[in-house]
């Protein structure tokens, strides 16, 4: 019994420590040491239970101010604490990968990938703003840990945006080989050529442009293998109809035709015309014996219209026509107009808006 109170003490204790060192603050000191990259006074304060998630005035985490300020000692110190929020955001919603990945730092990045980081997130990813300052290593190592390429952020950007903002040919070039979609626009109706034409880099824009034609190219080519793949379908289901149709489904009575004026010869002859198709000397026959019996049509065409030729001439039989007026056998519809597309709007500013994210002001950080 008296072991187990002794432990029970100690537990206690231990619990009371924890609690008093989780609810040390940073002393006034604090966000000066980390400006003056001074980690050992960083580590001691750690030690000393004060929070390393400590928010500064400006809305920044301590690991994030250490990225901000290149305090890298104290970075790594805060990097392995292992109460450290690796996700912790600023006001802004950028998170410490994100840091990392726009400054181009591969390794610390990989690292705190394999702490929790997240690789893919809701709103500007880590992939984009390492795009954005075209670091290449970074770039690769963020795909290669399954960053999604063409993720668009709030306003609809994408990597390949903000890589062709940044004039980085190589980034560029190995997003497109990742997969990634040149044809994309944002909410400005943007695509990557727009930002690097935005930005000067004219060569670069024609290349991405003609890129998106291809892209536009080989879209249009499936569209039409998809629906000439769908009216093969539907050509072979009409001719499935029209053969069934002309043997009258294989079990139809002539006798069973009963003519609007109940004449059997009316019947029979329409019978006959059907199941001939109503084509040649003997459609016009029946259609004659139809008619001289009193019958009000049997073998006249729907009102619709039956083309002969099938529908839009692709060969099917017994397929209606909508809008040819009840003409048979070579009646062609008239052809849709042409819609022309609506010219492409030029930006109405020379920088699209932002609300959010601080993207605009991480140039601070090209080096």
């Amino acid at each position: 019994m008296s072991k187990c109170l002794r432990l029970m003490a100690i537990l206690s204790s231990t619990m009371v420590l924890c609690a008093c060192q989780t609810a040390v603050g940073p002393s006034a000191g604090w966000w000066s040491d980390i400006a003056e990259d001074r980690a050992g006074m960083v580590r001691k304060q750690l030690q000393q239970g004060v929070d390393p998630n400590a928010v500064s005035p400006e809305g920044q985490p301590a690991i994030m101010q250490a990225i901000r300020d290149g305090a890298w000692d104290v970075y790594d110190a805060l990097a392995r604490d292992p109460r450290t929020d690796v996700n912790a955001t600023n006001k802004h919603q950028e998170t410490p990968l994100m840091y990392l990945a726009v400054t181009g730092e591969t390794r610390r990045a990989i690292v705190l990938i394999h702490r929790g980081a997240e690789v893919n997130r809701l709103g500007w990813t880590p992939l984009q703003y390492a795009a954005s300052t075209g670091k290449l290593d970074t770039v690769k190592m963020l795909i290669a840990s399954k960053a999604l390429v063409n993720a668009p952020a709030p306003d609809g950007s994408t990597a390949l945006m903000m890589a062709a903002r940044a004039g980085s040919d190589k980034v560029v070039r190995y997003l497109l080989a990742s997969g990634a979609d040149a044809s994309m626009r944002n909410l400005e109706n943007m695509d990557a050529a727009d930002w690097a034409r935005l930005k000067g880099h004219d060569e670069l824009a024609a290349s991405l442009d003609a890129q998106t034609q291809r892209i536009i190219a080989q879209r249009d080519v499936q569209r039409k293998a998809n629906a000439a793949a769908r009216a093969g379908s539907s050509s072979a289901a009409a001719n499935a109809e029209a053969r069934t149709g002309a043997n009258g489904g294989g079990t139809v009575d002539a006798d069973a035709f009963v003519a609007p004026d109940g004449s059997a010869a009316a019947s029979r002859s329409s019978a006959s015309s059907h199941s001939r198709g109503g084509s040649g000397a003997a459609a016009s026959s029946s259609s004659a014996t139809s008619s001289s019996s009193g019958s009000s049509g049997w073998n006249s065409a729907p009102s619709g219209g039956w083309q002969g030729g099938g529908l839009l001439g692709d060969g099917s039989h017994g397929r209606l026509v909508p809008g040819t007026g009840g003409a048979l056998n070579g009646a062609e519809p008239a052809a849709a107009p042409k819609v022309q597309a609506a010219p492409k709007a030029a930006p109405e500013s020379p920088e699209p808006s932002r609300s959010g994210p601080s993207y605009f002001d991480l140039d601070r950080f090209n080096r």
